[in-house]
């Protein structure tokens, strides 16, 4: 009797102690999260040319609510700090990923945080290098985070800068139409009454030579008349002195 009393409450304590590790086993296989089997570009790959998209790939299937990625996010970072990622993340199955644009040769750190399959978030974090042949296209990053659809690292170069403005090229109507300026005359007495003498002096030189030609001519005239006159003609007496010779 004695030892089935004491055998009772060490079958007690076993069971209870049972209990115990198959609820700790069960709630450590809830709260497994799903964990990122890999990535491109890898952990610690060496890239030469910019991959454009960051793709990450987990051991299932991840939760979006109806298409909302809210919870998620993808960040690509060099190592100013600065952000090379768009900002949007695109999930289909157990694949989440977003579009980046590298910048300076470097190391960069892809940090992700996602919702597994058991409904909780898990995040992490990685690095790759980025060794381009061509450094002529490395773009700068954001010095924030941006948001899916705002301007990124990866936006054209017209986002960032509004084009200006154009100039018009003056053409030929508008210089014709432009009003010229009149010009003034600028009144000099010493002026005017120097002009008003010489007028003068013209006026009786030109009178004095017409009056000197006409004399000239008339001279001409008389003469020519009186050379083509008979020589040897005589000279009519006056009327008046024939009367008086006839008395």
């Amino acid at each position: 009797m004695t030892r089935r009393l004491f055998a009772l409450p060490s079958a007690l304590a076993a069971t209870a102690l049972l209990g115990a590790a198959l609820v700790l086993a069960g709630a450590s296989s809830a709260s497994a999260h799903d964990a990122l089997e890999s990535s491109t570009p890898a952990a610690g790959e060496v890239v030469t040319a910019d991959p454009t998209v960051v793709s990450l790939t987990y051991s299932d299937e991840l939760i979006t609510l109806g298409g909302d990625t809210s919870a998620f996010a993808i960040q690509v970072t060099d190592a100013s700090g600065a952000f090379h990622e768009n900002g949007c993340v695109v999930v289909d199955g157990t694949v989440a990923s977003t579009g980046v644009a590298l910048g300076d040769p470097g190391t960069y750190t892809a940090t992700w945080q996602v919702v597994s399959s058991d409904g909780h978030p898990t995040s992490g974090s990685y690095t790759f290098e980025y060794q381009p042949v061509d450094t002529g296209n490395s773009l700068p990053g954001m010095a924030a985070a941006p948001a899916c659809g705002a301007q990124w690292a990866g936006s054209p170069k017209e986002d960032s800068a509004p084009a200006p403005e154009a100039t018009p090229e003056p053409s030929m109507t508008t210089m014709s139409e432009a009003p010229v300026p009149a010009l003034t005359a600028t009144a000099d007495p010493a002026g005017d009454g120097e002009q008003g003498d010489d007028a003068s002096r013209i006026g009786v030189a030109i009178a004095v030579s017409i009056a000197g030609l006409a004399l000239i001519v008339t001279v001409i005239v008389l003469t020519v008349r009186r050379i083509r006159r008979d020589p040897f003609e005589k000279p009519q007496a006056p009327k008046g002195d024939d009367g008086d010779s006839e008395q």
